[in-house]
């Protein structure tokens, strides 16, 4: 049963639903310590925020990734053929924690910075997003949290009220942002603290 004041509740993927370990996925290519320390530098902290906001077709993402890393194209490939999905695992809470909030009526969604891509690749491995009630990715409206219009994108999607609302992200500027326009906010550091502070906030402690 919804209680009064929370209604809604809106998760961030990354680092909360799912995890992102593209070291992971670049160890189980077999990359040197090179190329790993390169594909840091110039993708995961350049290149895939670019990828988060402008809708690349896998083509041109591609040739974006080789021309990243000069010397580097043959892993650029790799990533792309055989390991993307393994840059992302769901966390082992998050099937029951969705189920438990949605059993109890409250209405779930997904606010996310994510790449055309990478989302349509891994989305179909995320069984959970069939609890949500929608799901506004960066991609698609090409905005990036923590920039307030992406905030406003998601209340005007799906007629969110932030007064009613509480965001969970791992990133604090982004909880920030949120909380500027009126929504209630937890920084996600772990399961257990957030799961504790999404209870106290739904029983309006």
């Amino acid at each position: 049963m919804i209680r009064a004041g929370i209604r809604n509740i809106i998760f961030d993927l990354g680092g909360v639903l799912v995890d992102f370990q593209p070291d992971r996925c670049m160890e189980a290519l077999g990359f040197s310590e090179e190329a790993r320390e390169i594909f840091r530098k110039k993708i995961f902290a350049d290149l895939w925020l670019r990828c988060d906001r402008i809708p690349y077709n896998e083509a041109e993402i591609r040739a974006l990734f080789r021309q990243s890393v000069p010397g580097f194209e043959r892993e650029a490939d790799r990533m792309w053929d055989e390991k993307l999905p393994a840059i992302t695992q769901v966390m082992p809470y998050t099937d029951s924690w969705l189920k438990s909030l949605k059993q109890r009526g409250f209405p779930l969604f997904i606010l996310s910075n994510y790449g055309r891509c990478s989302y349509e690749i891994n989305a179909a491995e995320y069984g959970f997003l069939q609890l949500t009630d929608g799901q506004l990715i960066s991609y698609e409206v090409q905005l990036l949290k923590p920039e307030k219009e992406i905030y406003e994108a998601l209340c005007a999607r799906f007629a969110i009220r932030p007064e009613e609302s509480v965001f969970l992200d791992d990133r604090p500027e982004n909880v920030e942002a949120a909380e500027r326009l009126g929504f209630s906010g937890i920084v996600f550091s772990d399961y257990e603290s957030a799961r504790q502070k999404l209870e106290k906030l739904l029983q309006g402690q």
